[in-house]
């Protein structure tokens, strides 16, 4: 009797606690893991220990607005904040969706268009959307990335080169 009563037990505990656990996955709230905060909140406030000091520094009223003067940096935060790395990779050497941008085959005005356009399921940036400005500011930065892209090809070419000429005495131990 013993025999079929200890494991008919365990069968019984084993089932009845898988269930538990099935059914407090299946039936929980679906907010339990809600983004339940308030409309505007960022953070929680500072708790201060003393007199509050105000704050005196330089400031932007827009970060969105802020500009270091330099178009091909510009142009790289444009691209990152667009989107367009998403797709045609951090520097415009293309990815799994989007073409490579090669920015020697197309001329500033294609370029406008085809950005205002949208070709190949690629949104389209109105001028609401991207001033002319900041499309200048986008095409410098490609063509700055390609002249990096081409300067690391001429040095890596420079590399090989001073292998083959020097054979394996001439590759350095690291």
């Amino acid at each position: 009797m013993t025999r079929f009563f200890v494991p008919g037990i365990l069968t019984v505990t084993i089932s009845g606690l898988a269930f538990t656990l099935i059914a407090i996955v299946i039936a929980r709230s679906p907010y339990t893991h809600g983004n339940l905060r308030p409309e505007g909140y960022d953070r929680t406030e500072i708790a201060y220990v003393g007199e509050e000091q105000p704050f005196e520094g330089p400031g932007l009223a827009d970060p969105q607005l802020a500009t270091t003067g330099d178009s091909a940096q510009d142009g790289k935060a444009l691209f990152f904040r667009y989107g367009c790395a998403a797709c045609h990779g951090l520097k415009g050497q293309g990815g799994a969706v989007g073409t490579a941008l090669d920015i020697d085959d197309i001329s500033r005005s294609e370029f406008g268009r085809d950005v205002r356009k949208g070709p190949k399921g690629m949104p389209s940036f109105m001028e609401e959307t991207l001033s002319d400005e900041d499309l200048e500011k986008l095409y410098a930065f490609l063509e700055s990335a390609a002249q990096e892209a081409s300067e690391e090809a001429a040095a890596e070419i420079t590399e090989s080169e001073r292998i083959l000429r020097n054979g394996k005495d001439g590759v350095q131990r690291r």
